[in-house]
């Protein structure tokens, strides 16, 4: 036998003998614990052809299904994540990345880009996954396509719940008006010249130093706290449909296909029973909030204290609370 043989039969005895004393500590360690499903929140992603548009939703949690739409228009669904997770124990929550944001398709035609069709693809969500009724969140802009929504949808909506957001362009416009006016004489007069000789660049997205302002002047209403840290994922705006809808002349004022919302004569026939809620230092104002209070008669308001906009991020706790009774109520 060569040496190289009789070298390989040593090897072979030690792998042995280390296979062996390997048996014999893992029988001193106990059985592995059983897997306990119910610990385990289900999760789901896909797309849906909906209303002339591919739209991307993802589901966490299980139990009853909510529907929750984003703010923006043209931003992911992503901002609502880790914050609303609490939720997840109890219900089902169904997020959608809206037509021409996130994951979802961009149309070439942006007059496509509307709430009716918003609504419509949510509705196609709804039923791609068989949910015959949904509760529906919507937060900011969002909030404006969860009254479109359950306005067009009303059968198929339980409860709804609307979180700094407004029922109307002139009172949304009037709370911006409000902030634009009390900002320092500098910021105001800098923003203005942008506005006057125009704040979108060539390439469709607001011009960076423009957004810098606008961030720097909504800021202490959009956070009380403090802004969260957030990680780079590279999710491109969806600028064409913010300028479609919202619009391209100012970040103050509505001057796209919104400028003329007006949801409360329809609200008005609604009987869905409804949570309105902003915070103290929300961009939306206690006037605003009112009137959706007026219009819609099931309707509760709740204002949360040391809050701006981003609610769930400065106050988590008492926005999951407050929002976790009334649907389970």
């Amino acid at each position: 036998m060569s040496r190289l043989s009789s070298r390989f039969r040593r090897a072979g005895m030690v792998a042995i003998l280390t296979a062996m004393q390997c048996v014999g500590a893992m029988a001193t360690y106990p059985a592995a614990a059983a897997a306990d499903a119910r610990m385990l929140l289900q999760r789901q992603d896909g797309f849906v052809d909906a209303c002339g548009a591919i739209v991307f939703y993802e589901t966490i949690g299980q139990g009853r299904p909510l529907l929750v739409f984003h703010g923006g228009p043209g931003v992911p669904h992503g901002y609502f994540l880790p914050y609303l997770l609490p939720l997840a124990k109890q219900h089902r929550l169904v997020f959608i990345d809206e037509r021409g944001g996130g994951r979802s398709q961009r149309l070439t035609d942006v007059k496509q880009y509307t709430l009716d069709a918003m609504a419509c693809d949510a509705d196609a969500v709804r039923r791609a996954l068989g949910l015959p009724v949904t509760d529906v969140l919507g937060h900011s802009f969002g909030g404006i396509l969860a009254q479109a929504y359950a306005i067009k949808y009303p059968a198929t909506v339980r409860r709804l719940v609307l979180a700094g957001t407004g029922s109307s362009a002139e009172r949304v416009n009037a709370d911006f008006k409000t902030i634009k006016d009390s900002l320092e004489p500098t910021l105001l007069k800098q923003i203005l010249a942008f506005e006057a000789e125009g704040i979108v660049g060539a390439d469709g997205a607001q011009l960076p130093e423009y957004r810098k302002l606008a961030d720097q002047a909504e800021l202490p209403y959009n956070y009380v706290v403090r802004p969260p840290t957030w990680d780079d994922r590279g999710e491109a705006v969806g600028w064409d449909v913010l300028n479609q809808m919202w619009g391209s002349r100012s970040d103050f004022h509505i001057d796209g296909n919104l400028t003329d919302f007006d949801f409360v004569p329809q609200l008005r026939k609604l009987s869905i029973q409804t949570l309105i809620i902003f915070g103290d230092h929300d961009l939306v104002s206690t006037t605003t909030a009112n009137q959706t209070h007026a219009a819609l008669r099931n309707s509760r308001v709740v204002i949360v204290p040391h809050s701006g906009h981003m609610i769930f991020v400065d106050q988590n706790d008492a926005f999951m609370k407050t929002v976790a009774s009334f649907l389970d109520d």
